[in-house]
């Protein structure tokens, strides 16, 4: 086994994202494929992609997207 693997119980991680495109607000969740949080704007269909970093990084959870 490559490590823990999450639990498909507990809740998703995502973050807050005002998307000021159409002024509103999303949930952006964590992709499996990459280490990233991945959103569209319901509105739009505008993608937000948000890096996970290991250093250097927030522990903000949301944030605006222009």
């Amino acid at each position: 086994m490559d490590g823990p693997q999450p639990s498909s119980s507990g809740p998703k991680p995502f973050l807050g994202i005002h998307m000021k495109c159409c002024n509103v607000y999303i949930r952006a969740y964590r992709s499996q494929t990459r280490p990233a949080y991945v959103g569209w704007c319901p509105r739009c269909g505008a993608r937000v992609e948000v890096p996970v970093v290991r250093e250097g990084g927030t522990r903000n959870r949301f944030f605006c997207a222009e």
